[in-house]
């Protein structure tokens, strides 16, 4: 016998109305084009695999992938190993530890971020080769012709990497550490573990997801570095690709090839999203571990390791490109076009991508509304981990393959490659992440009493975003400063997609050391470490606003 059921329990699901539908549409299609730059540049690399390259293929088997390969993990390994030390002992000794010039390099351990690696690499080789100082003075003082050793190789660019790239890992692991109360470690101690065997057991696990997370973006741009391992003579999957379309002149040859720089780019993101779900969140209220007071032997050896990293990682090369660029401080015209031509772009991408940011960090909120969407905006943001080298490949092909497409359908042609727009499509995929990730967090800090304040009082959506966009203001001065400073150090797209004769001060530094002019290239390279200051500023801001918050 059926028992009888209110009419509500027995009527169909309505349809969604149609300011629903029309949301989710306009959702979708957002998602959509935010991702669009990233999904032509990997439909290049698809495309690519239907032009065969036997010939060239013949020679990069035989010449090139071995040594390209075995570098690139060679690169990997020993970065891995060198960040993970440096930046995990210099968080330690400052987050746990009080010392006479703690405050200072707290802060001054980040500024390695604000020199390009390239620029770093031709400073070592400006210091070091065989008419530097560095062997000069050596000759001058053994009598001896011989040169010491050789500025090349990949155990050269290993070391000078970590030194760049080490504060990624410092500055993750230090913020963990800061976040962690004292509750674990004391309730290890009180079942009998030593200190030692408290830190394996218990305070390097809480770690390893913070770790994992600085150590992938330092590995992301190991495997996407061009200029430095170029002017270091090494031998890499990034430099492969740009020597087969530009040395071997077979472009599917170099997409194909890109296309395996994709597969190691995904894995290590795979492991950094594995990484970040992982990441234990801890509660502000628990209390803070105490500092420990270093005594004085252990102070002096503490201060004297870091200042010897700073002096190698900053302080040396800055004043080596002081001493190359103060004598001769004018430009040349063609120095001030690169110098427009770089504030240029970096003005306009920065303004395009935060936008496009401010886009994406909205469409999460409303992730729910759609199926798929969630999926769509993470694909829009996966460029961040992949080289500049396999974006233009990939972009190129897939530029090519859609003018040909205009052109068949509509007989008119379209021309994007070789344009400013072309080189924008590249930055959007490989820098959205950079202006997404501020505004997201800014997003998730609003108060969501403020924007339902505003909706009892008849403002629309739009309204809404518009009365809470003041928030919003140093989270968008924060995406427009990194993004623009990305954008203007930004080497291997820039220089394989730009326009024909418009150089940027990136690419003038990569042209000038090239060929060896160390002088020469000193006034750019300065112009981009100058420029590189501003981030480091900001993130200092924003550890101190941190700090004080939790005090």
């Amino acid at each position: 016998m059926m028992s009888s059921l209110p009419a509500a329990a027995v009527r169909p699901p309505r349809a969604a109305s149609v300011p629903a539908l029309a949301r989710r549409g306009l959702a979708g299609i957002a998602a959509g084009l935010l991702a669009a730059p990233l999904l032509l540049a990997l439909s290049g690399l698809a495309l690519a695999w239907a032009t065969p390259a036997p010939e060239v293929w013949a020679h990069l088997r035989a010449h090139v992938l071995p040594g390209a390969l075995a570098n690139t993990a060679a690169l990997l390994l020993a970065v891995a190993v060198g960040c993970t030390a440096i930046g995990t002992g210099c968080a330690w000794l400052n987050a746990r530890h009080d010392y006479p010039g703690r405050r200072l390099f707290e802060w001054a351990l980040l500024l390695p971020l604000a020199l390009p690696t390239y620029v770093v690499a031709f400073v070592a080789i400006g210091l070091l080769d065989y008419a530097g100082p560095v062997q000069s003075a050596w000759r001058a003082l053994s009598g001896s012709r011989a040169a010491l050793f050789s500025p090349n190789g990949w155990p050269w660019a290993a070391a000078l990497l970590t030194l760049c790239l080490y504060p990624y890992v410092y500055l993750t692991v230090r913020a963990a550490l800061l976040r962690q109360g004292e509750a674990p470690a004391e309730a290890a101690r009180s079942l009998g573990l030593d200190r030692w065997r408290t830190f394996l057991r218990v305070r390097l696990p809480l770690l390893r997801p913070a770790l994992m997370a600085g150590l992938g973006l330092a590995l992301l741009e190991t495997l996407a570095e061009f200029g430095a391992v170029s002017l270091l003579g090494v031998e890499t999957l990034t430099t492969a690709v740009y020597k087969t379309w530009f040395g071997l002149y077979s472009l599917p040859a170099a997409a194909q090839l890109a296309s395996l720089g994709l597969l190691l780019a995904a894995l290590l993101l795979l492991a950094e999203w594995r990484a970040r779900a992982r990441q234990r969140q801890f509660d502000a209220r628990l209390r803070p571990a105490p500092r420990q007071r270093l005594g004085r032997p252990a102070a002096v050896v503490v201060v004297l390791f870091q200042g010897l990293l700073l002096l190698l990682a900053f302080v040396l090369p800055l004043v080596q490109l002081l001493a190359w660029a103060l004598p001769d401080l004018s430009w040349s015209a063609t120095e001030a076009r690169a110098l427009a031509n770089t504030v240029r772009l970096g003005a306009l991408a920065a303004v395009l991508l935060v936008l496009a940011g401010l886009a994406q960090a909205l469409l999460r909120r409303q992730a729910s509304l759609l199926p798929g969407l969630r999926g769509a905006l993470a694909l829009s943001t996966l460029g961040y981990g992949v080289p500049g080298t396999v974006l233009a490949a990939g972009l190129l092909l897939g530029l090519l393959a859609l003018e040909r497409g205009l052109a068949t359908a509509t007989g008119h042609g379209l021309v994007l490659t070789g344009s400013l727009a072309a080189l924008l499509l590249a930055l959007h995929a490989r820098f959205l992440r950079a202006a997404a990730e501020p505004l997201a967090a800014g997003l998730a800090l609003l108060r969501p009493s403020l924007p339902e304040a505003a909706r009892s009082l008849g403002a629309g959506p739009g309204r809404r975003f518009l009365l809470t966009l003041p928030l919003l203001r140093p989270s968008v001065l924060a995406a427009l400063l990194l993004v623009a400073i990305e954008v203007m150090k930004e080497l291997p797209a820039t220089l394989m997609l730009r326009p024909f004769g418009w150089d940027t001060l990136a690419i003038r530094v990569y042209a000038l050391t090239s060929e060896g002019l160390w002088r020469e290239a000193a006034r750019p390279a300065l112009g981009l470490v100058l420029a590189g200051l501003l981030p480091i500023w900001w993130l200092v801001r924003l550890q101190d606003g941190d700090a004080r918050s939790r005090t």
